[in-house]
């Protein structure tokens, strides 16, 4: 088609057409948004707004073609009135509308496109952002997406802008095929984009109405990411356009029109573009084979059917042998399928979630398990993990006033002080049930349910102890209890769940005050040992003394009933046959008991036997004495001198003054009557 001015001003005329058509079809859709509340459609809106100002940038740069088109044809008409004279020729001064052209072509058009470009950009980042906390669940398990009520004016006004902007996309596609028009693709792409909107808002709802809202949700990204790659794709149009080589006088291709949303728009040419390349690549005119002829006549049936067998393949599912299913139809359940194979409606309309049940499914409910590189588990070296820590009552930080044994648990008083302990407790679990846990919760939320219903009962298990008992010996006992507890809590909630392990398998407090309860621990294992040597010394004793510990603890307990007896004041026959029965048990050992008994018993024999005999010699005496006092005490008498006497050298001298008797001569004056009052002093 040649160039003239008719031809730009029918550009112009279908330009500013579909200016109209954009923005009448851009402020339905952003009407019906905000009346029906529809985030997707909002996103939309803005898009096919933004297209309208390419529609205004063609109509300008069209009505620019004729303006120059008209003074060129101005410009050939006076050069031939003039005769071809030298100085009769117009001169480029004189070609303003050119020049205005040229311009428009060099800065307006691309400038235009990196301003969309950005614009399209910030669009896809707010759109998406605000989007991102629509379409998933919050920290309770609440659905925060919320679909538009009103479904029958979202299809009809889908429907109409699919229509619409399809066929007015492939009308304008069809102009710009003819060179002259082909800046028109660019307003085609964003009329098309509408009609893509439109169709995907229809089957979002379409789709919900067989019971899937998973379009719905995700159309609140799709639409505002589609706006996010045109603006990528116009970028990538300036720096191809950049170094793309132009003939003199050729237009250039504006960098909004978008290459994909052309092949939307003109689907017959994705096919010429391939032939043409493998034309290119080969050397040869492929697209005049009667086989490319053929194959392009057949591609799209042929893409049609095969469309048809994959959708028709979705009536048949099979359930693996560790799975269950659920068959879902229009979104209501309909009982769990064990393993096999099932017939059903084609998606949209009906669908087998498939679920693993037999996999053992592991989840840490306080600090997790250290990583593979940490060797030795220690409390005082760092585990690199992010530590959760358990509130605990201290056990020895002090009581609370009042407190009585009665509120105690473990038999240890509560105390007024709280203790941090970072406690490990996976826990393992497997599905038992495919339906209850279909219904236990939102797919996207029952992991989180589970973990937090099994940190609640952890945490109110703990709560029942304190920080020795859960280091110590009630570890076992609160992880036996732990596990109780969170099997009762899935059943009343009807989970569907089965708990294979869950308890306490290792604690420790924080690192920090960790060397403390290491001085705790020693001190106890201190106490231990000398307890465990009392002991030791308390068998050897009753062993040395008894013989054997068995045997010991009966004398012992034989011991403590005469006692009793004793204290009681109870008869003396009966004490007298306990301590009897206490001294044969103690004879019949055998031990030092038995042989200082035994001593005792010879000794207060002898003493006994001693003091009778004394007794009988005295009443013999007293009986000599009352038969002859006189003789009594002379027998005495003379029995003391005998005694006293016996080693003494006795002499017997008269009565005799005179008489003297010398004991070895050397000593004169030793000797003489010792019985006189001369004898020598």
């Amino acid at each position: 088609m040649k160039p003239d001015y008719l031809s730009y001003s029918r550009a112009t005329s279908v330009a500013v057409l579909g200016l109209v058509i954009q923005l009448l079809m851009g402020i339905g859709l952003l009407i019906y948004s905000v009346l029906g509340k529809d985030h997707t459609a909002t996103s939309g809106a803005y898009a096919v707004l933004l297209g309208a100002a390419v529609w205004l940038i063609l109509a300008i740069v069209f009505d620019q073609h004729r303006r120059e088109r008209i003074e060129a044809l101005e410009a050939e008409q006076l050069d031939s009135a003039q005769g071809g004279s030298v100085f009769a020729s117009s001169g480029d001064e004189l070609k303003v509308a050119a020049r205005r052209l040229a311009w428009m072509h060099k800065f307006l058009v691309p400038g235009f496109s990196v301003l969309l470009a950005i614009v399209l950009l910030a669009l896809a980042y707010w759109r998406i952002n605000d989007a991102s906390g629509r379409m998933t669940y919050d920290k309770a398990g609440l659905d925060q997406f919320i679909k538009p009520p009103n479904r029958g004016w979202a299809i009809a006004v889908g429907l109409g802008l699919g229509v619409v902007g399809f066929i007015f996309a492939r009308f304008v596609s069809g102009m710009a095929k003819q060179k002259v028009w082909a800046n028109l693709r660019g307003g085609a792409a964003y009329a098309v984009l509408a009609s893509v909107i439109g169709l995907a808002m229809s089957a979002g709802h379409f789709t919900d109405m067989a019971g899937r809202d998973d379009v719905l949700r995700y159309l609140q990204i799709i639409i505002p990411g589609l706006a996010g790659f045109l603006g990528i794709e116009i970028f990538v149009n300036l720096l191809l356009n950049l170094y793309r080589p132009r003939k003199p006088g050729e237009v250039p291709r504006a960098a909004f029109d978008s290459p994909v949303l052309g092949f939307v728009a003109s689907p017959d040419r994705i096919a010429k573009s391939i032939g043409g390349a493998i034309s290119y690549q080969v050397g040869i005119d492929v697209t005049g084979t009667w086989a490319y002829k053929l194959v392009a006549r057949t591609a799209l049936p042929l893409l049609l059917m095969g469309a048809a067998v994959i959708w028709l393949l979705t009536c048949v599912a099979v359930v693996d042998t560790n799975e269950r299913g659920i068959r879902v139809r229009n979104g209501t359940a309909y009982g769990a399928l064990e393993p096999g194979l099932y017939f059903k409606l084609p998606w949209p309309f009906e669908s087998i979630d498939r679920t693993p049940v037999t996999d053992m499914r592991e989840v840490e409910l306080a600090t997790p398990a250290a990583p593979a590189d940490v060797k030795a588990l220690l409390w005082t070296n760092d585990h690199k993990v992010k530590e959760t820590y358990a509130v605990l009552r201290a056990a020895r930080a002090g009581t609370v006033p009042g407190a009585t044994q009665a509120n105690a648990v473990g038999g240890s008083t509560p105390s007024a002080e709280l203790a941090l302990i970072a406690v490990r407790v996976p826990m393992r679990y497997r599905i038992s049930d495919v339906e209850k846990w279909e219904r236990f919760a939102t797919p996207s939320t029952r992991e989180d349910l589970v973990k937090s219903m099994a940190q609640r009962e952890v945490m109110l298990e703990l709560a029942r102890y304190n920080d020795e008992e859960i280091i110590g010996a009630g570890r076992a006992k609160a992880g036996e209890q732990i596990l109780k507890r969170v099997q009762a809590s899935f059943d009343s909630a009807e989970a569907g769940i089965e708990v294979l392990y869950a308890g306490i398998e290792s604690v420790h407090p924080q690192k920090e005050v960790a060397t403390e309860f290491e001085k705790i621990v020693q001190g106890k294992k201190a106490r231990e040992e000398l307890v465990e040597t009392g002991r030791t010394q308390a068998i050897q004793s009753i062993t040395r003394a008894v013989g054997s510990l068995e045997l010991g603890n009966t004398i012992a307990k034989e011991l403590r009933q005469l006692e009793k007896l004793t204290r009681e004041k109870a008869e003396a026959k009966l004490i007298a046959e306990q301590t009897a029965k206490v001294e044969q048990l103690i004879i019949s050992a055998g031990g030092e008991a038995a042989s200082t008994l035994a001593t005792a018993r010879a000794t207060r024999w002898a003493k006994h036997m001693r003091q009778r005999g004394q007794a009988l010699a005295y009443g013999g005496r007293l009986a000599a004495f009352n038969a002859n006092p006189t003789l009594y005490k002379a027998q005495l008498y003379f029995d003391m001198l005998k005694e006293e006497l016996a080693d003494s050298r006795v002499y017997i001298v008269p009565d005799n003054k005179e008489t003297r008797v010398r004991i070895n001569a050397e000593e004169t004056g030793s000797g003489g009557n010792v019985f006189t009052s001369d004898a020598p002093k």
